[in-house]
């Protein structure tokens, strides 16, 4: 009776290799080439001699691509928003995927003001942008009623534009507000980093823009 062939091993390995490098998916990749590794050690433990050397470098190879698998596989995860988040995703954000709205968000921060916190003031340096979203923001300027500011507008749009300036408005808080607040110069680094984002981003700016210089007649 022959005993078994080791050759075998090598042979399946093979085969899954070149099942590897036919699929498109970065994921199904890595995971044929994990079993091709894993397949492939009994090959050379099995010699009359261990090989030593390539069944170390097998179980590296297979380790690098385990690691990289599980990373995938965790990024491809559905991602859950809080009740927060979608309101932002849904304010500014509605056609990103939940994934990048909470990559957008994790260079913010959230900021809580009361009736008659200053968000803006007149003639002093602004480097920061936020997005309402809950409560009302009046924006004047030397005293003048400009228009109100509710969720879905950004205070401070005009940054984004002309980078850090002294401002030339006064937007206060006319009721408790819950807002996103971002680093001018940390978002629009991001943003150059990331185009998708920032398409989108620019799309509302746009919105927003136009949506304050209605108010603004409205007002005159």
């Amino acid at each position: 009776m022959n005993s078994f062939n080791p050759s075998y091993f090598i042979h399946a390995a093979n085969v899954l290799l070149l099942v590897a490098y036919s699929v498109r998916d970065i994921l199904w990749l890595r995971l044929f080439a994990v079993a091709s590794a894993l397949i492939a050690i009994p090959y050379f433990a099995l010699q009359p001699r261990p090989l030593w050397e390539p069944l170390a470098w097998t179980v590296v190879f297979a380790s690098i691509n385990g690691f990289q698998s599980w990373r995938l596989f965790m990024e491809r995860r559905p991602v859950k928003l809080t009740p927060e988040e979608e309101d932002v995703r849904q304010l500014a954000f509605e056609d990103l995927p939940p994934r990048k709205v909470l990559q957008v968000l994790s260079i913010g921060s959230w900021t809580t003001m009361e009736k008659g916190s200053p968000l803006i003031q007149e003639g002093k340096s602004a480097e920061a942008i936020s997005l309402l979203v809950r409560g009302k923001v009046q924006v004047t300027r030397n005293g003048r009623l400009l228009g109100d500011l509710v969720p879905g507008n950004l205070v401070g749009s005009a940054l984004l534009m002309t980078g850090a300036a002294p401002a030339d408005v006064d937007a206060v808080a006319v009721e408790p507000v819950r807002a996103m607040r971002w680093e001018v110069v940390t978002l629009n680094r991001y943003l150059a980093a990331n185009p998708e984002t920032r398409i989108i981003m620019q799309r509302h700016l746009a919105r927003d823009l136009a949506g304050k210089l209605v108010k603004l007649d409205s007002n005159l």
